[in-house]
């Protein structure tokens, strides 16, 4: 998991654009009225998303057909929303530019609105409150955000990403088979509300039960390039050594708590899985 860059141009034309984009008629015509006052709350999203503070935001209130109108102005395979989607995506490193950051486990497919466009329609199309995000962590993150300053969910774009450790793999070996569980820790006191907000992002999108389930993959990969380094090299801590090393750059490509880097560090630190799968 690592922080991306957010969309560094004028979000207030992708609004303008997406209503030229609109037929003639009845819809254009009142999105066209409302520009003034959606530029004024493009301005306040903007100023609160600097200061990270959006969590301050009042709903406009718009309703009705105002309301059915701007939220329809998002749609996934439009030509905007596309343009978007790849200026964000190109702007992020080619390690992670095609992964979803919410989990690290899928590919991504969708946008999240990270505040949701049921209760601020007025930012469906808002490039800085969209995420790239797989459809598997939208579906399960939905309308929520915040409860009042509290916040639910990792806003990657603002919550900075501490390089400290806050997730750890332990195995139990049941019948000569690596069980992993993966867990939340602050050996190295994490601030307290960012530590809060990553414990309520792993809990709300189920991660540490969805990483479980992709390890056994990931655990076979660790195992037949070890034995190949073990039959030419019988000293384990070199080996270990190596191990170490190769996943410092996968740390500084990932993430400091990238799962699979957490996954294999754990597992080559373990005496048992060396003497029952290795040596």
């Amino acid at each position: 998991m690592k922080n991306l860059k957010n969309f560094d141009e004028d979000c207030f034309e992708i609004y303008k654009e997406a209503v030229r984009n609109k037929d003639a008629g009845g819809k254009k015509e009142t999105l066209s009225l409302i520009k003034p006052t959606i530029r004024l709350l493009y301005l306040d999203y903007s100023d609160k998303f600097r200061d990270n503070e959006i969590y301050n935001l009042t709903s406009h209130g718009f309703a009705d057909e105002e309301k059915d109108y701007l939220i329809d102005l998002y749609q996934y395979k439009s030509a905007i929303i596309k343009k978007v989607k790849k200026k964000i995506l190109d702007s992020q490193i080619i390690t992670i530019n095609a992964t979803c950051q919410y989990c690290t486990l899928n590919s991504i497919n969708t946008l999240d609105h990270f505040i949701p466009k049921g209760d601020f329609p007025e930012f469906s199309v808002n490039p800085l409150n969209l995420l790239p995000c797989c459809s598997e962590c939208n579906a399960k993150k939905s309308k929520y955000a915040y409860n009042g300053e509290e916040s639910l969910f990792l806003n990657l774009y603002l919550d900075e990403l501490p390089e400290k450790k806050y997730l750890k793999a332990d195995f139990d070996f049941s019948n000569g088979v690596p069980i992993v569980t993966f867990d939340l820790y602050n050996p190295d006191d994490i601030e307290e509300s960012l530590y809060r907000t990553i414990s309520n992002h792993y809990k709300r999108l189920d991660l540490l039960e969805r990483m479980r389930l992709k390890s056994n993959e990931v655990i076979t990969e660790i195992i037949n390039p070890i034995k190949g380094y073990y039959r030419f090299n019988h000293d384990v801590e070199e080996i270990k050594k190596f191990l170490r090393e190769e996943e410092i750059e996968f740390q500084e490509a990932y993430g400091f708590n990238y799962w699979k880097s957490v996954l294999r560090l754990s597992l080559i630190e373990d005496t048992e899985f060396w003497e029952k799968y290795i040596i």
